[in-house]
């Protein structure tokens, strides 16, 4: 998966051996996944196409410029169709255009070129039997621009017919669409219609061969031709072929079951209705009334199957150069789809593209929600990112919180505001900025103004002729019929929002007591409060936290020659600034715009990201002055300065102030950044890199594990947590786990950085991945540590079935090389009590172990979030959620469990007041389809962000808890 004096060496690697021993019996790591996890496995959704294979179908393709609401005026019959034909009998061989009622006296050669009017043309031929409409030739001959009708002769899209046309759209979508079970139907003659290939059968193998077996030479009984595909969704007898007996493609109970009709016409002959439809009469012929949207409306009524839920087949409608009021109602009034009309074959591709788009729709999350406050008050404020697939929108709201309840005012329909309807609204130009990678990231506009500079090898590496239409296409500044041909539309400025939790940037809030900082509070008191987030568009956005205007957005330079994929067109979903924010004040040498030095060291505020699964890197910027966001550095897979490398920046990073003998104060603001997962190949390791803040010079690595790379045995360091042991303002250590189940101890306590050194606290082994950040508490002279296993990364993942645990270690700054052996294991179990449905556990006593573990009943069940520990003495507790991912179709996502035990021995809490009837709970379920966000706590309540873009709240156990906004700094002494 895109994943130290005896000698203090020989201690580390006896450390490191220790502890990444039997890593051949790992599990493969495959690619880190583009996709979010949560939304794949749906069940795939039914769509029959029905092809129009009336005679009409053999129409050319008219060009872009004819307007078939005019009539033209000439020497043809504009309502008639016309042919090409040879007459031998009649005429010689000479060729003739035909109408349906008589020959022409327009007569051309074997060349067929045809003479009317003074003009000469020479008329695409694709095949005998092709038509042309009389007002068409009116036009041609008779109005069209020598311009005009020359493009007969190289426009490729207007020398083919429209079944042609049809044909090779129906073939581009199902070799380039996933996901969708595709069949095909046809017109009967003159009565219903008939399969051509079943739900699943109609494939990138298969497709060709299926539509160029369909010739246009019926009527259009397309209301007909829609029943029996009723019928085929049901299963049964054909209601008009004989011996033809269906089998429903219907196979999961949430299976989505649709029908996109592509058609150049309103039906004819189709008035003879039976099965469920004979109610509708028979009154046949060619213009016969039709009762084609109440069969769609039937379809969208009624239940196809016998599965647990409803199975409904919803009609799309596609006019091939025709605006139907018919087919309009048949689709979007009755029939549960949409109607699209088209005029050339580039738009019939797009209808059928934006049908598969409508039909796979979704709204999700994977983030966690925001608070921007450490206690529940007036000014409280919930802040979350969501997003819309398959056009991949994002979304960010901000809803109040009751003061007294803690519960979300407006919730879910009215936020107070939706920063990505207020940025499509937006008139005003956005400023967005990017850097420059001169050895100072001095600052860039993303502008069209600067399009020359930007498509440069040191930023875009893209052509000077494309650039700008690049650059205005990633600005949002190009909507609708601008967009630059051959590039996605999009359907909103805001990218989606996945992984990247809201952040808030408030005036500065920290306890430090220097005279500088206390300065620097009182300057900034004021200042404007911003919630960053980063989005899938390339960006880190900020936004006005009191109105939802974007302030600013920031592309980070190594992201720059990446942008292109966004217009592709159909687009596989990139990943961006997908990772996590950390926004911490600290006292370092601060930057102009332009990458110069700024006057003296000085307390700023600094925001520092990752990528997630978007990129391998880190960037910082100063976020001081929220309307003016300065580049600091961008640290990236290719730095030299990383001897293990960086891979997917997946890491929270942290903000700490370290001991430094070599910096000026005897101390160093850093980043602690986890090296990440996929590194580069020849060294998939684990290690700890440790940033200069104000620079991003590689300060120190610790590296925790070098083995050389093995496909089997990829390593990568998960999210670090830090402490200040002795509450000096100083971080101490750092703890963080990796791929191989090893739970390390970073000491940087020393001002020597040699000594800086890491150590193997516990081993769960190499089935058990550790992929989130621990949490740490100092209580009863230990250092308790507490973390969950499991991994959710790659498509491998969902099916891993091996168990994962919970686990709360004691550390007293020597232990190395635990075990479980070390640990009392607890139980849990599943009650069932009214219809309620709970977990409990046993609370052994953990006497002179080294703590405790709990092991995860359900079958796929893991940690892949950071716990939140909190309470008082009496009701000290650690809350975690774990995620199973789902192996039904129909459960897209998976299941939760909110878990709360006592955080010193596992088991329930010690204030659960006690029934000998009723078992002590420590966990209940969460609500389908599960969250993979960790929990937020503030005013006694729990806030969780659910797959599905759901805020689930509960109440928290015990104390009036507060835990909204984190450092590393709030240490819990319990």
């Amino acid at each position: 998966m895109k994943n130290f004096n005896p000698d203090p060496r020989k201690v580390l690697q006896l450390a490191v051996i220790l502890c990444v021993a039997g890593v051949l019996a790992a599990a493969a790591f495959a690619a880190i996944s583009q996709y979010p996890l949560f939304l794949t496995g749906s069940a795939q959704p039914n769509v029959m196409i029905l092809l129009d294979n009336s005679g009409s179908m053999n129409t050319i393709m008219e060009h872009r410029d004819y307007d078939p609401a005019v009539s033209y005026t000439g020497s043809f019959k504009g309502a008639e169709y016309y042919q090409n034909r040879i007459d031998y009998s009649r005429r010689g061989d000479t060729y003739y255009l035909e109408s349906s009622e008589s020959h022409d006296t327009v007569n051309g050669n074997g060349s067929n070129q045809f003479t009317v009017n003074g003009r000469t043309i020479t008329l695409p031929f694709p095949y005998v039997g092709t038509r042309w409409n009389g007002n068409y030739l009116n036009w041609l001959f008779f109005h069209a621009t020598e311009a005009q009708y020359g493009t007969l002769a190289t426009d490729a899209s207007i020398r083919v017919t429209r079944i042609q046309t049809a044909r090779s759209v129906i073939s581009d979508v199902v070799k380039n669409v996933s996901g969708v079970r595709f069949g095909l139907f046809k017109l009967n003659t003159s009565q219903g219609g008939r399969k051509v290939k079943d739900c699943g059968e109609l494939t990138p193998a298969t497709v060709d061969a299926a539509v160029d077996g369909i010739n246009a030479e019926t009527w259009t009984p397309l209301g007909e031709a829609l029943s029996e595909i009723w019928q085929y969704f049901r299963g049964g007898d054909s209601l008009y072929n004989d011996s033809v007996t269906y089998v429903s493609p219907i196979e999961e109970w949430c299976q989505k079951n649709y029908v996109i009709m592509v058609t150049d016409g309103e039906p004819t002959y189709d008035g003879c209705y039976r099965g469920p439809f004979a109610g509708y009469g028979c009154i046949d012929g060619e213009d016969a009334a039709t009762h084609l949207a109440d069969v769609a409306e039937y379809m969208n009524n009624n239940d196809a199957s016998q599965k647990v839920t409803v199975q409904n087949v919803s009609t799309y409608t596609i006019g091939l150069t025709l605006d139907s009021a018919l087919l309009r109602r048949t689709a979007e009034e009755v029939g549960g789809g949409k109607y699209f009309t088209t005029t050339s074959g580039i738009s019939l591709g797009t209808a059928v593209q934006n049908a598969l788009a409508d039909i796979a729709s979704k709204v999700a999350a994977g983030s966690s929600v925001a608070v921007n406050t450490s206690f529940l008050n007036s000014s409280s404020r919930l802040y979350r990112g969501k997003f819309k697939s398959p056009d991949w929108i994002g979304y960010l709201e901000a809803f109040r919180l009751d003061a007294a309840t803690g519960a979300i005012v407006g919730y879910p329909d009215s936020p107070d505001w939706e920063a990505g309807s207020r940025l499509n609204a937006r008139s005003s130009s956005r400023a967005i900025y990017t850097a420059g990678v001169d050895g100072r990231y001095r600052r860039f506009e993303y502008s069209t103004s600067n399009a020359n500079t930007l498509a440069g090898a040191g930023f875009m590496n893209f052509s000077s002729a494309k650039a700008a239409d690049l650059i205005g296409y990633i600005r949002g500044d190009l909507h609708g019929n601008t967009t630059p041909a051959g590039y996605r539309k999009r359907g909103s400025k805001l990218g989606d929002i996945i992984s990247s939790s809201p952040v808030v940037c408030a005036p500065p809030n920290g306890s430090y007591t220097d005279t500088a900082y206390k300065q620097f509070k009182q300057d900034h008191k004021n200042r404007q409060e911003l919630v960053l987030v980063g989005a899938n568009d390339g960006m880190l956005h900020a936004f006005n936290a009191d109105n939802g205007d974007e302030v600013w957005a920031f592309i980070p330079n190594f992201l720059l020659n990446k942008l292109k994929f966004l217009r592709n067109d159909p687009y596989a979903h990139t990943s961006y600034v997908n990772g996590a924010i950390t926004v911490a004040d600290a006292y370092i040498q601060s930057k102009n715009v332009d990458g110069t030095t700024a006057g003296s060291t000085q307390w700023r505020t600094i925001a520092v990201c990752g990528l997630r699964d978007g990129g391998k890197g880190f960037f910082a910027l100063d976020v001081t002055d929220p309307s003016n966001p300065i580049p600091l550095w961008e640290l990236t897979a290719a730095s030299s300065a990383t001897p293990n490398g960086l891979g997917y920046s997946f890491a929270t990073p942290l903000i700490l102030k370290v001991r430094d003998e070599e910096a000026a104060g005897g101390f160093r603001w850093v980043a602690a950044l986890a090296n990440g997962y996929e590194g580069p190949t020849s060294r998939k390791a684990a290690s700890l890199i440790i940033a200069d803040l104000a620079s991003g010079e590689v300060v120190s690595e610790i590296v925790v594990d070098s083995t050389a790379f093995s496909g089997s045995s990829p390593n990568g360091l998960a999210s670090p947590a830090a402490i200040d042991r002795d509450m000096d303002g100083f971080a101490d250590t750092l703890y963080a786990g990796d791929l191989n189940g090893n739970m390390w101890r970073f000491d940087v306590s020393s001002a020597k950085k040699a000594q800086w050194k890491a150590d193997c606290l516990f081993a769960a082994g190499n089935t058990q991945p550790i992929t989130a950040a621990p949490d740490v508490v100092v209580r009863l002279g230990y250092q308790y540590v507490f973390f969950g296993t499991g991994k959710y990364l790659d498509e491998g993942d969902k099916a891993t079935s091996l168990t994962q645990s919970f686990y709360g270690v004691k550390d007293n700054n020597s232990t190395k090389n635990l075990t479980r052996a070390d640990l009392v294991g607890q139980t849990i179990t599943e009650v069932s009590d009214s219809g309620t449905v709970y977990r409990t556990g046993t609370s052994l006593a953990v006497g002179s172990k080294k703590g405790w573990y709990l092991d995860l009943p359900g079958h796929g069940e893991r940690v892949i979030t950071e716990p939140a520990a909190t309470g008082t003495s009496r009701s000290a507790r650690i809350i975690f959620t774990t995620f199973t991912p789902s192996n039904d179709p129909c459960l897209p996502g998976g299941t939760s469990w909110l878990m709360q035990v006592n955080m010193e021995t596992g088991g329930p809490l010690k204030d659960t007041p006690p029934d000998p009837q009723v078992p002590p709970p420590v966990g209940r379920p969460l609500p389908p389809p599960g969250s993979v966000a960790r929990p937020i706590i503030l005013g006694g309540r729990i806030y969780l962000h659910d797959i599905e873009a759901k805020i689930t709240t509960t109440p928290a156990a015990g104390d009036n808890l507060q835990f909204g906004l984190r450092s590393w700094r709030q240490l819990l002494s319990l």
